[in-house]
C-alpha cells in the first residue's frame, strides 16, 4: 500500500485487512483477523464466518466503483473473490501465486479464467505458469526487502561463525513455532522439551533461547508453555535473527526467513491428526520448506509429524555446532537462494505493475 501510494497520492485503497492497513488510510472492508486459519478441520469449522466475509467483499464489489481487483495469495478465499470481481468486468491481478504446482494441478485451468495477470514469488513459479497460458509478472520474493542487499549477510555470518567455534562464547538459539493456533498448540511442547534437551547436551555452555511471538499471538501462550530463564520476545525476524547462531523453525514462510538469513536451524512442523493425513495424500513435493522447494535439494533437515520429537530435533541441531564443513555447505547453498529470490524494490517494482492495469482500465 505504501508504494502504490508513492506513485499515486490520491489512490482509493480498500481492503480485506487488520490494523496495520487501517492505519496506513486504507479503508477496511472485512477485518482479516476473522480469516486466520488454516487446515482443513479448522477451515470447516470457520465456515460461517468466511462465507459472511465472502457476502461483505462480493456486495462491495458490485456497488462500489473498483477499478482493479488485487487478491493477495489465500486461494481457497480468493478464488471467489477473483470470480465476482470478473462477473462485476472488473480485472484481477493476482499477487504470490497460489501453490498449485505443489498440489491441486486439477485447479490451474479454473484459476486461469479467473485472473487476468499473476504475480510470481519463486524463482520456477515464473517459467510453470508462463507454460500453462498464464500473463505473468515476476516480482521476486518479498522477504528480499528484508534480507536484500542492505542486509549485513557476510558480517552477520561471520560473528556467528566466531561464536559457534568458540566453546566460551555463549550461543543464542532463536525458536520460532509459527503464527497459527494449531501450529503452537501441536509444536509448543515439543520445542519445549527439545530446548531442554539442548541444554542437558550443552554441558556448561552458556545457551540463550529466545522464542518468537508471532504478531497477533498472545505472548502467555508462549510463556505459559517455556518455563523461566526462556526469553520471549517480539522483535521482527530480520532483528532476531541477526542476533541468532541456531534456531528452531516451524515450517512456513519464517524457514526461508532463517535460510536467507544464515542461520543453520532444523526445520519442524506438527499438526493435528487429520491434516497431517490430508496432507500426505495431497502435497506432491518432495520437501516442504520453501528453501528447500527451491533449490529442489534438502539443504535443511525436515522434521514433520511423529518424526518432529525432542531427542532427534536436539541431536540434529546440534550436528550444527559440532560440523563446520556442514556449515560452510550449508553457507554455499544460501548464497544461491539469496540470488534466485531476486533483488529489493519488489513492492515497488510490483505497485507500478498495479496501477498501470488499472490506469488501462480507465482509473
Amino acid at each position: 500500500m505504501a508504494a502504490l501510494r508513492s506513485l499515486d497520492p490520491d489512490i482509493r485503497i480498500s481492503a480485506l485487512g487488520g490494523p496495520a492497513l487501517k492505519q496506513a488510510g486504507v479503508e477496511i472492508v472485512a477485518d482479516s483477523s476473522e480469516l486466520a486459519v488454516m487446515g482443513i478441520s479448522e477451515v470447516i469449522s470457520a465456515l460461517p464466518t468466511l462465507m459472511k466475509v465472502r457476502n461483505r467483499i462480493r456486495q462491495y464489489l458490485t456497488e462500489q466503483k473498483v477499478d482493479l481487483a488485487v487478491p493477495i495469495d489465500f486461494p481457497g478465499f480468493n478464488g471467489n473473490l477473483a470470480s465476482n470481481a470478473r462477473k462485476a468486468g472488473i480485472p484481477v491481478f493476482w499477487l504470490i501465486a497460489p501453490q498449485v504446482w505443489a498440489w491441486g494441478s486439477w485447479r490451474i485451468p479454473g484459476f486461469r479464467r479467473k485472473i487476468d495477470r499473476l504475480g510470481t514469488i519463486l524463482p520456477f513459479e515464473t517459467e510453470f505458469f508462463t507454460q500453462r497460458g498464464f500473463d505473468v509478472f515476476p516480482m521476486g520474493h518479498p522477504l528480499m526487502e528484508d534480507y536484500g542487499r542492505d542486509f549485513p549477510f557476510e558480517e552477520n555470518l561471520a560473528a556467528r561463525e566466531n561464536r559457534l567455534g568458540d566453546r566460551d562464547a555463549p550461543l543464542t538459539i532463536a525458536i520460532l513455532p509459527g503464527s497459527r493456533k494449531q501450529e503452537l498448540k501441536h509444536l509448543l511442547p515439543v520445542l519445549k522439551v527439545t530446548s531442554q534437551a539442548i541444554l542437558g547436551h550443552m554441558g556448561d555452555r552458556n545457551v540463550r533461547f529466545v522464542v518468537s511471538v508471532a504478531p497477533g499471538i498472545d505472548p502467555v501462550a508462549i510463556s505459559s508453555v517455556f518455563e523461566s530463564g526462556v526469553e520471549i520476545t517480539d522483535k521482527v525476524l530480520p532483528r532476531l535473527l541477526s542476533e541468532a547462531d541456531l534456531a528452531l523453525v516451524c515450517s512456513g514462510t519464517a524457514s526461508l526467513e532463517a535460510a536467507l538469513a544464515g542461520v543453520p536451524h532444523e526445520l519442524v512442523y506438527r499438526t493435528g491428526a487429520l491434516n497431517g493425513f490430508l496432507g500426505r495424500h495431497l502435497v506432491r513435493t518432495s520437501h516442504i520448506g520453501l528453501s528447500n522447494i527451491i533449490l529442489g535439494n534438502q539443504m535443511i533437515r525436515e522434521h514433520l509429524q511423529d518424526h518432529a520429537s525432542p531427542l532427534p530435533l536436539a541431536r540434529n541441531l546440534l550436528r550444527w555446532v559440532a560440523r563446520p564443513a556442514e556449515r560452510q555447505d550449508f553457507y554455499g547453498h544460501v548464497r544461491r537462494l539469496r540470488q534466485l529470490c531476486g533483488k529489493q524494490g519488489v513492492w515497488d517494482r510490483t505497485a507500478a505493475a498495479v496501477l498501470e492495469m488499472a490506469s488501462g482500465n480507465g482509473s
